[in-house]
């Protein structure tokens, strides 16, 4: 099932596909919530072995691995929430640009600008209301003409 959410040679399949529309609409946002989870995170161990170093708690490790440790999680939170969301923001451009619910009024642009100036929180909207909620979900064909 997995192979076939990832490798799929078809495009228009691939604009059309629930489920790659809902892990690309929620992962970028959980991902950066767990960054900043992780960044708060590396404060909290930071303070709490300075503490114990000091004296005021019984065993205290070093302060570089506290850090390193939740800081290299912090970063490959950070890294994969931006690629996740960069996938995301250009997989949502193509499908607002197709989406034939947008293209006989002016919602198009405004929904697109939404997504570039909203990015994240943009993006995970217009999969609520304009993918999600809609019945029938928009088909996304990308080699018609129309713009």
């Amino acid at each position: 099932m997995m192979k076939n959410l990832l490798i799929d040679r078809d495009l228009t399949s691939l604009l059309n596909n629930p489920k790659l529309q809902a892990t690309l609409a929620i992962v970028p946002i959980t991902l950066f919530i767990l960054g900043l989870l992780s960044y708060f995170g590396i404060f909290y161990s930071m303070f709490s072995t300075l503490d114990a170093q000091l004296g005021h708690l019984g065993s205290s490790k070093s302060l570089l691995s506290a850090l390193l440790g939740n800081l290299i999680i912090f970063i490959f939170l950070v890294l994969m929430s931006f690629f996740t969301g960069v996938i995301s923001f250009v997989y949502f451009i193509v499908h607002a640009l197709k989406n034939p619910n947008l293209i006989k009024s002016d919602d198009r642009l405004v929904w697109i600008t939404i997504i570039i100036f909203g990015n994240g929180i943009g993006i995970f909207v217009y999969w609520l209301t304009q993918i999600k909620r809609k019945k029938p979900r928009p088909i996304i064909d990308l080699y018609t003409d129309d713009i």
